[in-house]
Parts: structure tokens; C-alpha cells; sequence
């Protein structure tokens, strides 16, 4: 038996190895970058493996919590990501999410998703006492996430070098420990769910969180860090069957509450912040409104279509300075055939000193809620200062 096993891990070692060598030959000389290429280093290896060893289906103790939880906590984390977001900004996706966008991207990488996870899996099963295997089945994800990206960045120059590791390389090499992490004890379907959500947002979401290059590449390094704590200590409570069993029962109605939760949350945040429909969420950043909302306080905004919709003592959402600011309407004039507003703060001594014109209004303030946006006031000073 010992004897097989050492031929199996020269078999995959060697396997891994060789398409480890190819793909770093790709990214040196060839700089070819497409989904073809992510799914046969994938499945080739998969293959060859499955004709010399077999498939080896084992199911996981740990399969149902831990997919469980990495649902939760991947929700759980971008929910926070874009409550961060309210206060530093946020950009839009280039990609548009319509039938031509899924056919070209969203199909092709939950086919890879789905080949790459089964591929980690039997790694992990058939390679299970051998670290090299786990290294080596890593460092061939982590190629894998480089080479999708190889073209977007300059290498050449230093500036896209540094860009390149600190939003592809870094996160995708704590990105894929988490992966191996989650595949040892859940097998592939906890990795799937990681990645359907963190992998395929670059091509769903209509905006991202504007964080800069150093703290963007700080959250997305921490984030599988945080989900593997959470994780491991989450797991810690299912000790023997009896256990696992009595609590799956009892906690089966609060779990799925709270999963329904998030996700209403984190989809309702993602459609106020996104700027596409009639209402839309900022964070306050100043104490000038009290005590109408505080600082750390977020308001939902409608935008509205005409400049005479405006009235005197509404309080206006408009942009100055690449800064929105929030302040009631104290006097409009009508020039030509636009309008002028005047603004105030209600907890400032005197006026804004500056005109408003419509353009640069966003829209009127219809609700507050509070609190939610403190986190990303304290967050976005910590790194200013």
C-alpha cells in the first residue's frame, strides 16, 4: 500500500510539475491569455490523473457546513466591502451584464470553476500525506490566476509590475490557500461556492468599491484569511456525529434566516449604490447637517429629472469637487434657462460660499439610516491620516 501511494505522488507531482513549467513558458514568451487555456491546464492534468488512478469520490464529513459557511462569510465580507465603499467611492464595471457578456465570460469561467475545483479535489484526495502535491497544485492555481491577467498589466515597466502583485499575485496566492483550506475539509462544493461569487463578481457587478491599489489589495489578501479563521473556528463545534446532527436540526431555521438576510442586504446595498436606479445611498462624512443625520449616518437620495423639481428648504445631494456633499437649499435663481442654488449646512455658521448648477446636482434626500456608514468614515480617515 505504501508503495503505491509513493507512485501515485510521483505520478501527480510530476504532472503538476510539467503543466507548472508550460504555463510559466506561456506567460514568459507567449503571453497567451483566454479561458482555453485556463481549462485545459486543468483539464489535461485532470485527465491524466483520472486514466492512470481513477476517479476517487470520497465524501467529506464537513461538506454541508462548510459550504455553509463560506456562503455566509464571503456575503458577510462584501456586504462590509461595499458598506466601505459608500464613503471612499465606487467605479463601474467595464463589462455589461447582457446575454453577450455571459456567453463570452460568465459561461466559460463557471465551466473552468467547475473543472479547476474537481482537479484541486482529487489532487488533494489522491495527494493527501504529500505537501509537495499541496504546493504544487497551489502554485499551479496561482499561474493560472496570472495568466488570465497577463496582458492587463505592463510588466515591463515597474508601475505594472507592482500593480500586477498587489492586485493579481498576493490575493491569488491567499485566494488559493483558502481553496485548499475549504476543498480538505468540504471537498470541491465549498470552493465552488467561494469562487461562482469572489471570481465571477469581475463580470456581474455593475460597480466596485473605489479603494485605491494599497488598501484594495489589503482587504482582498485579508478577506481568505478572515474566511479560513472563521471557518476553522466555526467547524470546531462539530466534534462527533451526535453533535453535528443535534445542532444542524436545532440551528437549520436561524441559519437560512440569517443567509436570506444577507443576501437581501448586500443585493439592496449593491442596487443603491450602483447609481442606476431612481434612489440611490451615500455615507456622511461631516457633522454640517446635525441633527437632521450625524456623521457615520448613511441617506438614500432620488434623483430628480427637472432643475424647477428643486424647492427652497429641500436638502440637495450634489457634487463639488469630485466630493458629494449633502446640504439643504436656502435660495435658488433661475438664469437664462437654468437654475442656481444656494446651500447650507443646518450646523454650519454661514452659507456655502459657492453656486450649485443642476448639473452637478444628484438628487434630493429621502431617508435616513443610521450608523451604517461609521465604519467606512473611520476606515477611510485611518488611511488618509
Amino acid at each position: 500500500m505504501a508503495k503505491g501511494y509513493k507512485k501515485s505522488y510521483l505520478l501527480i507531482n510530476t504532472v503538476l510539475s510539467l503543466f507548472i513549467i508550460m504555463l510559466l513558458i506561456n506567460i514568459i514568451f507567449f503571453k497567451y491569455s483566454s479561458f482555453i487555456v485556463l481549462f485545459l491546464s486543468c483539464f489535461l492534468p485532470f485527465l491524466i490523473i483520472y486514466i492512470r488512478l481513477g476517479y476517487e469520490k470520497k465524501k467529506r464529513r464537513f461538506t454541508y457546513e462548510t459550504m455553509f459557511y463560506t456562503f455566509v462569510f464571503v456575503i458577510l465580507f462584501l456586504l462590509i466591502t461595499y458598506i466601505i465603499g459608500l464613503f471612499t467611492g465606487f467605479y463601474h464595471n467595464v463589462y455589461r451584464l447582457n446575454l453577450n457578456n455571459i456567453i463570452r465570460n460568465v459561461l466559460p469561467y463557471i465551466l473552468c470553476i467547475g473543472v479547476g475545483e474537481l482537479f484541486r479535489y482529487e489532487i488533494v484526495r489522491k495527494g493527501e500525506g504529500s505537501n509537495l502535491s499541496y504546493v504544487l497544485i497551489t502554485l499551479l492555481f496561482v499561474i493560472l490566476d496570472s495568466t488570465l491577467f497577463i496582458n492587463t498589466y505592463d510588466l515591463a515597466s515597474f508601475d505594472g509590475l507592482v500593480k500586477f502583485i498587489c492586485s493579481i499575485l498576493f490575493p491569488s496566492v491567499f485566494k488559493n490557500l483558502l481553496l485548499l483550506y475549504l476543498t480538505k475539509h468540504g471537498g470541491p462544493y465549498p470552493s465552488i461556492v467561494y469562487r461562482l461569487i469572489m471570481d465571477l463578481k469581475i463580470f456581474i457587478m455593475p460597480i466596485f468599491p473605489n479603494f485605491g491599489l494599497y488598501l484594495e489589495c489589503i482587504i482582498n489578501t485579508s478577506i481568505p484569511v478572515l474566511i479560513g479563521v472563521l471557518t476553522h473556528i466555526s467547524l470546531k463545534q462539530f466534534k462527533n456525529n451526535e453533535v453535528e446532527v443535534r445542532k444542524i436540526k436545532s440551528t437549520g431555521m436561524y441559519k437560512y434566516a440569517l443567509l436570506i438576510f444577507l443576501l437581501i442586504l448586500t443585493v439592496s446595498i449593491n442596487i443603491l449604490t450602483s447609481g442606476k436606479f431612481k434612489y440611490t445611498m451615500v455615507a456622511i462624512g461631516s457633522n454640517s447637517m446635525n441633527p437632521v443625520f450625524y456623521r457615520g449616518d448613511a441617506v438614500i437620495y432620488a434623483k430628480v429629472k427637472k432643475p424647477e423639481d428643486y424647492q427652497i428648504k429641500d436638502i440637495l445631494v450634489f457634487r463639488k469637487e469630485d466630493k458629494i456633499v449633502v446640504h439643504r437649499i436656502i435660495s435658488i435663481k433661475k438664469v437664462d434657462n437654468d437654475y442656481i442654488y444656494y446651500t447650507k449646512g443646518d450646523n454650519n455658521i454661514g452659507p456655502d460660499g459657492y453656486p450649485i448648477l443642476f448639473k452637478d446636482t444628484l438628487g434630493v434626500y429621502k431617508l435616513r439610516i443610521k450608523y451604517i456608514g461609521l465604519f467606512s468614515v473611520y476606515l477611510t480617515e485611518l488611511f488618509n491620516n
